[in-house]
């Protein structure tokens, strides 16, 4: 493996267990608006929440309509009428409590401490990333946090890295490696400005998307491995 000098870091699916998470944040709204807790309704949630945000990341639409219009169609299908910031505020106090690790995520930063600049990349509320993180630890490891609701674009767009790139003070991508799990988000992203990308894949998915990887690993403690 080549040897960088920057990680870049993703957090939801790489870092903190952004399913748990999801799963109590929307647990909790629908009690609070008298629907079932089901497997099935939070499945449902889950795939609708997923389709926003991929049409954010292919700029159809803004960040707000994400957070609101989710919410809106979702519960709109039970015959009930929400207002979408405020419903995305409550999800916001439930899912700032939802602060869970990888498997093994403490231990590798642990491993890169001292070694690496690391840098968090994140798509997200600035609030809600900064509590989740600062409550894991996680924040402790990092030179600097970068969140896409401050940069005013997300990954994977070039914007976003551009702003990255700024704050870092730097821009010398021969050095950097991108880390994360999603393939049409994060490592999409370092291939639209030339970083290499590591691919944390442990469900073992196929790669159907047509996005080059350089490296792919399907447990954080393989990722040490091949860092450390």
């Amino acid at each position: 493996m080549k040897k960088y000098g920057v990680l870049l870091f993703d957090v939801d699916g790489t870092l903190l267990d952004f399913d748990r998470a999801e799963e109590m944040g929307i647990e909790g709204l629908l009690e609070h608006y008298g629907v079932p807790v089901t497997a099935e309704n939070k499945e449902k949630y889950h795939h609708l929440n997923k389709s926003y945000w991929e049409r954010l990341e292919r700029g159809e639409i803004t960040r707000d309509q994400v957070l609101s219009l989710r919410f809106e169609e979702f519960f709109g299908d039970f015959g009930i009428s929400v207002d979408g910031m405020e419903t995305d505020r409550l999800y916001r106090e439930y899912l700032n409590e939802g602060a869970f690790l990888v498997d093994g995520a403490r231990e590798l930063l642990e491993g890169l401490k001292g070694q690496y600049e690391l840098y968090i990349i994140t798509n997200g509320v600035a609030a809600t990333q900064y509590h989740r993180l600062g409550k894991s630890g996680l924040d402790r490891y990092f030179k600097d946090i970068f969140i896409s609701e401050e940069a005013g674009s997300q990954k994977p767009q070039p914007e976003y890295f551009e702003y990255c790139f700024k704050k870092m003070g730097r821009r010398d991508v021969e050095n950097m490696l991108v880390i994360g799990d999603s393939l049409t988000s994060d490592i999409k992203g370092g291939n639209n400005v030339g970083i290499d990308t590591l691919w944390f894949n442990p469900h073992r998915q196929e790669n159907t998307k047509g996005v080059h990887v350089e490296y792919e690993a399907d447990s954080l403690e393989k990722i040490g491995k091949m860092l450390i």
